[in-house]
């Protein structure tokens, strides 16, 4: 049967046919009780794209995430090796990409498929190591951020001051102080050190710095050095960065945009010095070992790079939306709220899987970034879905098309589940 093959240019299709695609699913013809599956769906991944999965809440976006990265490990060793994702987990559900989907065997059974887990590199906060170790699960290294990484501006945003008022002049001035001290191996106890012996400082103001720094050395992420950002890249493997933790804190998202703002500017630099790399040696230059090129993929986006406030993340998330293809870095952004995300990143999305979903707003969101090639109203196309989880619409910039799709079932073992009030049968002993 013949693959729809999304995201794909004319252009490669011709030079490159097949090769570097991953299947996502079936496509779904017909509605009700009519539809059925059909062609099989694959999603282009020789070049960098900007991915939007859309869709409300337990309808499967997190869900179909997993399956894309499930795929990136699939790919054929010449092209697996020079990719590399990497998942920023804000709900802590990836860390159970390291089991096989038992549960669902019988399911992939169907999909001619079988249960299998992922080596993935699974990487936590520092400060909470701990918690996963007492549970049985493997935590294979420890994410944890230098505080030189971390620019006056960083800690005013994540903070939230602003540059002008007299905490951020605070703020910049230490910072800048602590550095010409300390060079760049410091810690926090060493910013306080310096704020406390600041005169120009007010009694007030330094209080309430002194208690949102001690703060964040509880956050148990800040270190003298922190963890190199190469070893974020796993050629062939799946990274997921458990930031969940943060919930429990009152700055919780802050916390988070922080770390992907932070994790977003030193991602998009390195791979704007391996592309020089990579072109001089496509020149005749010779080789040399760099890192690969990623998937940064970002569950509730719209926290990150949203239309409202801006956040630390934001405008390092909106140069890897605008400049990321360049340099190798394609985002796949999972949101249950289009409406809410910032509107450069709906734009620039040259691929949508929206799964279900009800909010008008939303809709108009989507509706927004509406080609013309849509015969219909996408709120019709969005109602023909089957009633199942994992049903969803396509909308591929490249091809100008758009298509009802079935993502499969994943081979790893799905976290992401809503709990029940009686006990579900285990498959596994963690």
């Amino acid at each position: 049967m013949e693959k729809i093959i999304i995201g794909r240019n004319r252009k490669d299709f011709e030079e490159f046919g097949e090769k570097g695609t991953a299947f996502i699913g079936r496509h779904v013809v017909g509605t009700g009780e009519k539809a059925h599956l059909t062609n099989p769906m694959y999603m282009d991944v020789l070049r960098p794209h900007v991915v939007l999965v859309a869709g409300k809440r337990g309808s499967g976006k997190s869900y179909s995430a997993a399956v894309i990265a499930e795929e990136m490990t699939r790919l054929p060793k010449e092209i697996r090796e020079n990719l590399s994702v990497i998942m920023i987990d804000t709900m802590g559900i990836y860390w159970s990409m390291k089991s096989p989907n038992e549960k669902d065997r019988r399911v992939l059974a169907e999909w001619k498929m079988k249960p299998a887990a992922l080596n993935i590199k699974f990487l936590v906060p520092k400060g909470f190591m701990s918690e996963y170790e007492n549970l049985g699960v493997k935590v294979d290294c420890p994410l944890s951020v230098a505080c030189s990484d971390m620019e006056a501006d960083d800690w005013i945003i994540t903070f939230g001051f602003s540059p002008i008022d007299s905490h951020g002049i605070t703020i910049s001035r230490v910072i800048k102080n602590v550095r010409s001290k300390f060079g760049n191996e410091y810690s926090i106890r060493d910013i306080i050190s310096v704020l406390d012996s600041d005169e120009r400082c007010e009694q007030n103001v330094r209080n309430a710095l002194v208690n949102r720094f001690t703060a964040a050395n509880e956050w148990g992420v800040f270190e003298k050095k922190g963890t190199p950002v190469k070893n974020l890249f796993a050629r062939g493997r799946v990274s997921v960065l458990d930031v969940s933790h943060f919930a429990r804190t009152s700055s919780g998202w802050s916390v988070r945009g922080m770390l992907v703002g932070l994790l977003s500017r030193k991602i998009f630099h390195e791979r704007l010095k391996a592309r020089k790399t990579e072109e001089f040696e496509v020149m005749g230059g010779g080789s040399k070992e760099t890192i690969p090129m990623v998937w940064i993929m970002i569950d509730e986006a719209h926290q990150f790079v949203g239309d409202g406030a801006e956040g630390p993340a934001t405008q390092p998330v909106l140069t890897l939306v605008k400049e990321g293809r360049e340099p190798g870095i394609s985002l796949l952004l999972i949101t249950q709220r289009p409406n809410k995300l910032h509107p450069d990143a709906l734009a620039q999305s040259d691929l949508i899987i929206s799964h279900r979903l009800t909010s008008k707003a939303d809709i108009e969101a989507l509706r927004s970034v509406m080609q013309t090639y849509m015969l219909k109203d996408i709120q019709n196309y969005i109602n023909n879905l089957p009633r199942q989880k994992g049903s969803a619409i396509v909308l591929d910039d490249n091809s100008e098309r758009i298509y009802s799709v079935q993502i499969r079932p994943r081979l790893s073992w799905h976290a992401g589940g809503s709990p029940a009030a009686i006990k579900e049968k285990g498959f596994l002993d963690f």
